[in-house]
């Protein structure tokens, strides 16, 4: 059984190179398993493919060249290059984060019993500020073990060969600035029935970063995440999506009021970023565009 894992390596993220790589060290691999970590590389950091090989002792690992330094062009890189390839399975996992390390073990399991195409599972944060666990328990979305959803995110995923040996669906580059071309394009195989569930038993841990233990990094998170949501329903719904819209920015706002109802510092926090996304998706219906991606 060959598996390949890809981790896109950003010039932003280098600083996390070392924590990345040597959890990969520790992860563990069944013994029928051929298991491949491919890095794909913007040639603004292609010097640093060097660095590997002083992290990595025993996995198997090769290097894409991206031609532009743009997420979603990044990950179509490597989709391409698996089409071709005896590949069972494939993952993206982020490079700002280390990986558990049963993760491979509890993917395969979880694929296998569940019946399903393409697996995600939660990315947990560590914080030095304790104030802003409620933050993140207030982001993240709200799922458990085996539940069927619409979507996951390439910072935690796992498929069958199926979503690249015989499927035309990538990743949209037009998102490159405002983010969410995961969401759409695993939406996208969810239109064509494709089975998406998420496994909470594979988990990966984000970093600590200053920069995103900041209040105002949360507000323009939320605000990013409505503009970008109206990209996506323009794409997956076409001529109904204007309606689509207008009804989640309605169900948006009515929901943080009535988070306000109910007095508690998460229930503020929800209200707030409910809000904000509904204000997100009603910037996004006269075309604002993001000078770069939050």
């Amino acid at each position: 059984m060959n598996i390949y894992i890809c981790s896109l390596l950003s010039k932003k993220n280098l600083k996390f190179l070392g924590s990345h790589l040597k959890s990969f060290n520790k992860l563990k691999i069944p013994g029928n398993c051929n298991f491949k970590i491919v890095f794909v590389m913007s040639p603004k950091i292609y010097k640093t493919k060097n660095l590997l090989k002083n992290f990595l002792v025993d996995k198997d690992y090769l290097i894409l060249k991206s031609v532009k330094d743009n997420i979603p062009e990044s990950r179509n890189v490597f989709l391409k290059f698996l089409k071709n390839k005896n590949v069972q399975y494939a993952g993206f996992i982020d490079d700002d984060c280390t990986i558990n390390k049963n993760w491979l073990l509890n993917m395969i399991k979880f694929i296998n019993q569940n019946n399903c195409d393409i697996a995600g599972g939660p990315q947990y944060h560590d914080i030095k500020n304790k104030i802003f666990k409620n933050y993140y328990d207030v982001l993240e979305p709200v799922r458990y073990h085996g539940q069927l959803v619409r979507w996951v995110a390439t910072n935690n995923c796992f498929f069958s060969n199926k979503v690249f040996r015989n499927q035309n669906v990538f990743f949209d580059k037009k998102f490159a600035r405002v983010g969410g071309s995961d969401q759409l394009f695993f939406s996208e195989l969810n239109k064509k029935k494709f089975i998406i569930k998420w496994n909470t038993e594979s988990f990966t841990t984000e970093n600590f970063d200053l920069k995103r233990e900041k209040k105002k990094w949360f507000f323009r998170r939320n605000f990013r995440y409505g503009y970008s949501g109206n990209l996506i329903d323009k794409k997956i719904y076409g001529k109904i999506s204007l309606l689509i819209i207008l009804m989640k920015i309605l169900y948006l706002t009515s929901i943080s009021l009535f988070f306000l109802l109910i007095p508690s510092r998460k229930n503020y926090l929800r209200a707030c970023f409910l809000f904000l996304r509904a204000l997100g998706r009603f910037v996004g219906l006269f075309n604002y565009k993001p000078k770069k991606y939050i």
